[in-house]
C-alpha cells in the first residue's frame, strides 16, 4: 500500500507473520471478534517456589507447575551425583565468603571509631551519640 504523510510518500512494509487465534474474544455491535497473537510468541514458563509472607505459590498451569517441579527434583539429582568435585570448591568459596564478611565487618568496626574520635574532638555531643547508636546497632546485627 502507498501512503502519503506530510508531502512524503511510502509504502507500508507489513512484516507477514504467522498469526494464531486466541481463546479470548467478544462481540462488539454485534459482530464477534477474537484476539490474534503471532505465532513465534514463546509461551511464558511457569515460575515454581514463590513466596510471599511465608505463603508458598507458583504462577502458570497447574500442569506446566508439576511438569517444572518434576524437572527440577531430576535435575537436583543429577547435581547430587556431581556434588563430591563441588564440594570442595563451595567450601572454599564459603571460607573466602565468610573471611571477606569479617573483614568487610572489621573494616565498618575501624571507620565508626575513627568517625568517634573525630566527633569526640570537635565536641559536637550531636553525632557521638549517633555515632554511639550506630555502633550498637553494628553490635546487635553481629
Amino acid at each position: 500500500m502507498k501512503f502519503k504523510y506530510r508531502g512524503i510518500n511510502y509504502e507500508s512494509c507489513t512484516p507477514a507473520t504467522e498469526m494464531i487465534e486466541g481463546e479470548a474474544g467478544g462481540q462488539y455491535r454485534g459482530v464477534s471478534w477474537k484476539h490474534h497473537y503471532p505465532r513465534h510468541i514463546p509461551t511464558p514458563q511457569p515460575v515454581v517456589g514463590l513466596k510471599y509472607r511465608g505463603v508458598s505459590y507458583s504462577s502458570g498451569h497447574p500442569i506446566d507447575v508439576e511438569a517444572s517441579i518434576l524437572r527440577r527434583q531430576y535435575e537436583d539429582k543429577a547435581v547430587a551425583k556431581s556434588m563430591p568435585q563441588q564440594e570442595s570448591i563451595m567450601s572454599n568459596r564459603q571460607k573466602a565468603l565468610t573471611q571477606l564478611n569479617h573483614t568487610h565487618i572489621a573494616n565498618i568496626r575501624q571507620n565508626l571509631e575513627h568517625r568517634l574520635e573525630v566527633a569526640r574532638a570537635r565536641g559536637d555531643q550531636k553525632l557521638v551519640q549517633m555515632l554511639e547508636i550506630e555502633a550498637s546497632q553494628l553490635i546487635a546485627r553481629n
